[in-house]
């Protein structure tokens, strides 16, 4: 996987982090970036590295002059490199010996040895992503040596422990685990059986009093409305049969209440989720199976408890789970998403999905070491949104970001430390 596709130096001055600020006051703490040459520069005396006339670093030590290139072709990235004394081109075999060392956060070192090519000198061997590292140059030239020894990080940044506390970034250990594989599904609420009921009077006659209003939640029991027999005179009250909400009302005090429906109450506690179920999904769903239903910005988590033929006509059938109502508040005929778990799938190796961040031209995850945190370039496979396959740009055993990554992204991106060769 790669942040673009053309040629680069290998040695740009690529930032360094150095987290400068940050106060408790900021609502999203801004996390400041120090150039390596701000950091580096003054120590050791460095100023901007020189560039090649291919593009690339140029070293220098004496008569020996080498310029250093990552190229990529293909989609493959290789170490080209080109050899001089006194401004003489060394082009064969036996004028020289170059390689290189490249040790990756986290101490991993590529070797790359060297041969001639077409009118350069060509490194044995692909440069994996990140091409982010500690670089060490050997150069012989019958008894002459020359080495060399550069920083070229891309996508890292430095965060001492106490302000990654302070700011919510955190950690997990890549392992392997549990994917879960769902089924989508689609449908609506509906109310449960016996959580509507229309109320009439028993017994016909002028409405003396009316208690209820819409809106008005009422109690199994509570008094709604006052009607006076037309046979006994009496006046006897009208009653809410269930608890509920009044959501309809045609009783006024004077009128004749008739037999004619007078309140309407209806039940949400309990709500009903309908989802249509095809013929060709039929075999990957049955009683008991989890499923999580999506509608609104909110979530629930619930299982099938049946399934039911639809109306006549219809070509699925529906798959009925509970849904207790009383803390998200979902109306009947809601639109919604379920997602019914059908299969767990081992896999060698996942995160998180909230720690995926798209950087570049593809997705990273931020491998933490000490305080250093750097991007990785990830290739992924399967996801059930809360846990993502990783199969390759990550071992088993790293530590990488889970909150707060994006406080790391930002970074990066400010100080322009990603993937800039």
């Amino acid at each position: 996987m790669k942040y673009r596709n053309k040629l680069r130096s290998i040695f740009a001055a690529v930032p360094l982090a150095a987290l400068l600020a940050c106060t408790a006051a900021l609502v999203v703490p801004t996390l400041v970036v120090a150039s390596a040459e701000e950091e580096h520069g003054e120590e050791h005396g460095e100023h901007e590295e020189e560039r090649g006339p291919n593009g690339g670093r140029l070293l220098e030590e004496g008569d020996l002059e080498v310029e250093l290139l990552i190229s990529e072709r293909g989609g493959t990235a290789e170490l080209r490199a080109w050899i001089s004394e006194r401004g003489k081109a060394l082009t064969k075999a036996g004028d020289a010996r170059l390689a290189v060392e490249l040790t990756r956060l986290g101490g991993k070192v590529d070797r790359f040895n060297f041969a001639p090519a077409d009118g350069f000198w060509l490194g044995k061997g692909a440069v994996e992503e990140p091409h982010s590292f500690d670089v060490k140059v050997l150069l012989a030239r019958n008894a002459e040596r020359a080495e060399w020894h550069y920083e070229s990080y891309e996508g890292r940044v430095e965060i001492a422990s106490e302000m990654a506390a302070k700011v919510g970034i955190k950690t997990a250990a890549t392992g392997p685990g549990e994917i879960s594989q769902s089924l989508t599904l689609y449908g609506k609420t509906a109310l449960a059986h016996g959580s509507l009921s229309h109320v009439r009077a028993r017994f016909p006659g002028p409405i003396k009093t009316v208690l209820a209003e819409i809106g008005d939640r009422v109690r199994k029991g509570q008094k709604l409305a006052e009607v006076e027999s037309n046979d006994s005179l009496q006046v006897y009250p009208i009653t809410s049969p269930i608890d509920g909400l009044v959501i309809d009302k045609q009783a006024s005090s004077g009128e004749y209440s008739g037999e004619r429906e007078l309140f309407t109450i209806a039940n949400y506690d309990q709500l009903w989720a309908e989802l249509r179920l095809f013929p060709s999904q039929r075999g990957q769903v049955a009683r008991g199976q989890k499923v999580t239903l999506q509608a609104d910005g909110q979530v629930v988590d619930t299982q099938v408890a049946n399934l039911v033929p639809g109306t006549p006509g219809q070509p699925f059938v529906l798959v009925r789970t509970p849904i207790d109502n009383r803390k998200i508040s979902w109306p009947p005929d809601l639109m919604l998403e379920g997602q019914v778990l059908v299969d767990h799938v081992r896999v060698p190796l996942l995160v998180e999905s909230r720690a995926l961040q798209p950087l570049g031209d593809g997705m990273v995850v931020f491998v933490k070491v000490g305080d250093s945190y750097e991007a990785r370039p990830v290739e992924l496979g399967r996801s059930d949104g809360r846990v993502t396959e990783v199969l390759s740009g990550l071992e088993v055993g790293q530590r990488y970001v889970t909150a707060n990554s994006y406080l790391i992204k930002a970074d990066i991106e400010k100080s322009g430390a990603a993937h800039a060769h």
